[in-house]
Order: C-alpha cells, then structure tokens, then sequence
C-alpha cells in the first residue's frame, strides 16, 4: 500500500508511519516541518491552511490511502475533496467527544451525537465534538471512495504530549528513585504515600497509541470502511490495577538499576475522595489533570469498542504501556516539573495533607 499520512511527525501520525512501514508499505508524510520519523519515508511539507501545493503536484504520487488526524472541518473538506477520484481510501481520526452528553451510559457507534446550540455554554467538548463532527461530514460528503473513521478516546503512551497517563509511572519511579529527598523539602513530606483519586474501582478506559495506529494501517490496507469506537483496553480495568501495574513496572525499572528501596519504603497510594479532590483542583483543568482525576466533562460511564474488536483492534497489556512510557520519559520522569499534567512536590503533599486533617 501506498499511504499519505497528513501530519506524521507527532504522536499518533508518527506512530501510524512506523507502523506502516513495519508492515512493508510505502509512506509519505505531509507536514509542516520536521525531520522524517522514520528511515524511507517520503516528506511532503506545506499547511493545511493554505499551501497543499506538495499535494496537488502528486504526477507519480496517487496515493492508495490517506490518514488524516486535523480537526479543522474546511482544511478536511478541501484534502477529502482533493483525493476523491484518485486515493482508494480515506482514514479519518475523530473522537468520543463527538457523543452527545446526554446519552446512554454506554455508547457505541448509534448513540446520539452532539448537536450545535445543545449543550451548556461551559462545556469545554462541545466546541471540540462539533469540529470532529464536521471533519466526518467533510469526508463523507467530499470523498467518493471508502471512508474510515476511527473515534479513540484518551490515547497514551510513548510521544503521548498530554502526559496525563505518564504522570503515573513517573510518579512511582520517583518514590523508588527519589527516597534520599524525603523530608529535605526537595518533595513531599513521604515520597512514597502516593494520592489516588477517588473510587479504587472505578473502570477507566484509554488506548495505546502504538495498538490504534497499527490497527488503523491494517484497516485502510484491507481496504475496510465504517465508523468505529476505538477505545481500550478491551477489558475492564479498575484505576487501581492501572495504578498498580504503574508501579511494578517502576519497580521492575528501578531492580533492573539496582536502586529498589527498602519494602518499608514502597510506594503506597492513598485514596482520596473525587468530591474532595474536585473542590481542591477546581483551578487544575482536566487536560492538566493525572489520569483519572475528577473529570466532570465526561458524560458517560463506559465506551462499547466491540465493532473495532471485531474488526481486529487488540490492545496490549498496560504493564507494556507503562514500561515503554517510563523508557520514553527517561530522566524527565524524576521532575514532575517536566510532564504537562500532573501535580507538584508541594501540591500533592498539601493535599495530602488536607486529607488527613494536617492541615492547608
């Protein structure tokens, strides 16, 4: 197969690339700038928003698929358009937050969707939902080929530029890496009380970049069609076992350094009340939030991914996850300062603290 990937030098578009070219196909990238992501890999450079001429000059370059992850509906539009007739297929990116806040518990591909005007004014997803919205109008109306649209959730893992998983294994590789700081104020008063939000059973759903980007080649390999939920992990996953597979594999990272603590000094978490929580990070939006903190923009309890799962999207065990994200941070995971979610030295302990009743 022959694929265009427009925008391939950040997170998900990088790792569909590599993907693609694990797989034995030809790949050309459409960006802005940036250096080639992978060996063998065709740059095309321009803007969505104004310069496709690397795109339209395409003499030898009829591409058999294009993947597509803007969230701009006309600059859509005007790709959709450009490849119909020529591309056998187009991929396009969009989202849960497409669903309509109001619906079913647990949505799948039939569930209501957002509707513009129909949604309180404070509602951060409504602006983002409709303009994924219009992105599939725009390739459905513009492209006369097959249309695939995939709607992940919250993606993670190595490259993940949101940090809101990778604050988690970082976390726990500090409290085995970081025992000497204890009580120096350089961190929390005990390093190794760690807080977790809220209901330790609480399910959570999120999906390695690395299994949607590899599934998502197949599919326009296949030349496969539809709408599809594509959130994992295929499993029922309590936020404590994600919490806990965080930790063993810091663990498993600091024996392979021989730098494990003493078992009195394991990383521990403690769990704290959402309500609370909420009350205490209403400054914290949710995109600067851990993974999975009070998140009151989420409408619904659970996303049904079974069509995706049917159609061969497998997702890969989250101790893999963690692992490969802590390798991915390197030193960066010793400095909370670093990550773009997550909470200081000094805001975790006086939350901790305030919990106990310790104090502000």
């Amino acid at each position: 197969m022959r694929l265009l990937v427009l925008g391939g030098t950040g997170f998900l578009g990088y790792h569909a690339v590599t993907a693609a070219i694990s797989e034995g196909h030809e790949v050309s990238v459409f960006t802005r700038g940036g250096e080639a992501p992978a060996d063998g890999v065709e740059m095309l450079y321009g803007d969505r928003h104004g310069d496709l001429s690397a795109l339209r000059d395409r003499e030898c370059r009829e591409w058999d698929a294009v993947l597509d992850t803007f969230s701009d509906p006309e600059a859509v539009a005007e790709t959709a358009r450009l490849f119909s007739g020529s591309a056998g297929a187009y991929g396009f990116v969009s989202g849960i937050t497409n669903y309509h806040p109001h619906g079913p518990r647990v949505v799948d591909e039939e569930s209501p969707l957002r509707v513009s005007g129909d949604a309180p004014s404070e509602d951060p997803l409504q602006e983002r939902g409709l303009a994924k919205l219009g992105c599939e109008s725009a390739v459905l109306r513009e492209f006369s080929g097959e249309t695939f649209i995939v709607r992940p959730g919250i993606m993670v893992g190595p490259r993940d530029p949101t940090d809101r998983f990778s604050w988690w294994p970082a976390r726990f590789a500090r409290a085995f890496g970081l025992s000497g700081l204890a009580g120096t104020g350089a961190g929390p008063a005990n390093v190794h009380e760690v807080l977790a939000p809220g209901d330790p059973n609480r399910p959570v759903q999120f999906t390695d970049a690395r299994d949607l980007a590899l599934w998502m080649v197949r599919m326009l390999a296949s030349g496969t069609g539809g709408i599809y939920n594509a959130v994992g992990p295929g499993r029922r996953e309590p936020i404590s076992e994600v919490l806990d597979t965080c930790r063993r594999a810091a663990a498993e990272l600091a024996e392979s350094e021989s730098a494990v603590p003493a078992a009195t000094a394991y990383p521990r978490p403690t769990w704290v009340d959402e309500t609370f929580l909420a009350h205490h990070l209403e400054d914290v939006t949710e995109e600067k939030r851990p993974l999975w903190f009070p998140e009151p923009q989420i409408p619904f309890d659970e996303v049904d991914s079974s069509r995706a799962i049917d159609a061969g999207l497998c997702f890969r065990p989250t101790v893999e996850t963690a692992r490969d994200t802590l390798r991915w941070l390197g030193p960066r995971a010793q400095d909370p300062s670093n990550l773009a979610a997550g909470l200081t030295y000094h805001r975790e302990r006086d939350l901790l603290r305030a919990w106990h009743g310790v104090g502000p």
